[in-house]
């Protein structure tokens, strides 16, 4: 399979902290969020490329960050611009998750979409291999229990069935079902492209959040959860990621 890691935003909660860098480039620890997401990526046998999709003022932020990592890591890392230069004009992570599906006609048999302002320990190899490899009809999507309503309504919360099946996936809600969250980390297989299109071409629904995409998606396909544990940090806004610092 192929990575994909979406960090086309502009991080304007952050600013001015990603006026001028991308958030995926913010320290967490003694390497970037980015380094965090790629090592794990290492790890995981069965996936044979990564891509990375940018916007047009921070396109060349990350390739001089690849071209610093190429020794690094062993997995090609390809960068993908959107050619968005100003937030107002973003194109949305839906659209960025198409653009980083089509940027070759490489035919793998499914995608780990990455958002790149997440920060977790969990290992990613055991959600690729355990779950992941060989389901070609289903989609999975990595969730964290933060124990707490008022919290998970801020997110993408998420309701399963005694079959960890997805059976509700509301974003945001004001009374949330449960407290489990959707984090940012999902595998799609390939028959899910068809899907992609359908959602941005023939329904032209809101490009601009993945989990409306998702939420949309488990109510076409058979999508299920699949609980992280360990520490989860997202870099949402100044105040969080000086939290996800001190936590870290």
């Amino acid at each position: 399979m192929n990575a994909i890691i979406l960090a086309g935003g502009f991080g304007t909660r952050l600013y001015p902290l990603t006026k001028c860098k991308p958030k995926a480039l913010l320290e967490m620890g003694n390497k970037t969020i980015l380094d965090h997401l790629v090592e794990k990526l290492e790890l995981c046998p069965i996936v044979r490329k990564i891509v990375l999709v940018t916007n047009g003022r921070f396109a060349v932020d990350f390739m001089e960050w690849a071209r610093k990592r190429k020794t690094t890591y062993r997995k090609p890392i390809s960068i993908v611009e959107n050619k968005v230069y100003e937030p107002e004009k973003r194109l949305g992570a839906v659209r960025d998750l198409y653009l980083g599906i089509h940027s070759d006609r490489d035919d793998a048999d499914g995608f780990l979409v990455l958002l790149g302002d997440n920060y977790f320990d969990f290992p990613l190899n055991y959600f690729a291999n355990l779950y992941c490899v060989g389901h070609r009809q289903s989609a999975f999507v990595g969730l964290y229990d933060v124990k707490d309503r008022d919290i998970a309504s801020q997110y993408g919360v998420v309701e399963l069935d005694e079959n960890s099946q997805i059976v509700d996936f509301e974003e945001k809600p004001a009374i949330p079902k449960s407290t489990l969250i959707s984090i940012g980390v999902y595998y799609l297989p390939n028959k899910f492209q068809a899907r992609l299109t359908q959602y941005l071409e023939l329904e032209k629904l809101n490009p601009d959040k993945i989990g409306d995409f998702i939420a949309w998606l488990s109510k076409k396909e058979p999508l299920y959860g699949i609980e992280f544990d360990g520490t989860w940090f997202d870099i949402g806004d100044r105040i969080s990621y000086e939290k996800a610092k001190e936590g870290f």
